[in-house]
């Protein structure tokens, strides 16, 4: 995917997307936010690792069989590019969202660093995008509000992005305020018109040690939307 990425935002609700800048390529840069040695050693290992298993993935479609331990790590990748790219958004186009993404506590990042998996509660799922190699990237947030035992407000929220072909979706949330608020775990399983489509890769099925990717349904061009609204049971603009 060679040229220049144009980004383009709207608020979700199905209004028109606008231009809000351009880059010489797909790179997304977070400055000033993270130390040396974080940058250039722990990420930079995570990135060289999992980049062996996406880049064919994402760049080409190429099939792939995913074991315990790709699985584990594409789900650490996806829960930390989400969680930084959020961030870099906010840095490089701010006020240019209606609606911003979730923004992770000092104590989800601190659990991504220490245990190197994804904070507790999170959910990752992965599945397969037509981008037709034309959308190098897409990124969108939905709400996913959590019950609480004491009626306080807690929001989780469900983040699409897509890398080529692959498309992520991670499930967040303050992991500390649901369990201080007797928030149940939350929906762990996607709609069943998105069965075939989305695999759940973390916290890992133990009915499903190996996933296929592509999955048995991928998704058309023109069916982002379904992935991000889970066929309408979310609210992106929420």
């Amino acid at each position: 995917m060679q040229g220049w990425v144009t980004l383009h935002a709207s608020d979700g609700s199905g209004s028109a997307r606008e231009q809000v800048g351009a880059l010489p390529n797909v790179n997304i840069t977070l400055r000033d936010a993270i130390c040396r040695k974080c940058n250039n050693e722990w990420l930079s290992r995570i990135e060289t690792r999992a980049s062996r298993i996406l880049k064919p993935m994402s760049v080409e479609g190429q099939h792939a069989v995913l074991d315990a331990a790709a699985q584990a790590l594409l789900s650490l990748w996806a829960a930390k590019t989400c969680l930084l790219l959020e961030l870099a958004v906010r840095q490089m186009y701010a006020g240019k969202r209606l609606v911003e993404g979730y923004q992770a506590t000092a104590q989800e990042l601190a659990w991504l660093r220490q245990k190197s998996e994804p904070p507790p509660r999170s959910m990752v799922w992965l599945g397969y995008w037509d981008c037709q190699k034309s959308a190098p990237v897409n990124y969108e947030p939905s709400s996913a509000v959590l019950p609480t035992a004491d009626g306080a407000v807690l929001a989780g929220h469900l983040t699409t992005f897509s890398l080529g072909f692959v498309a992520f979706q991670v499930f967040t949330v303050d992991f500390l305020a649901a369990e201080q608020h007797g928030a149940p775990v939350w929906n762990p399983r996607v709609p069943k018109s998105l069965a075939g489509s989305l695999d759940r890769i973390y916290p890992a099925l133990l009915r499903q040690p190996e996933v296929t990717w592509p999955p048995a349904r991928p998704f058309a061009k023109g069916e982002w939307r379904r992935i991000v609204t889970w066929d309408g049971r979310l609210r992106p603009e929420a």
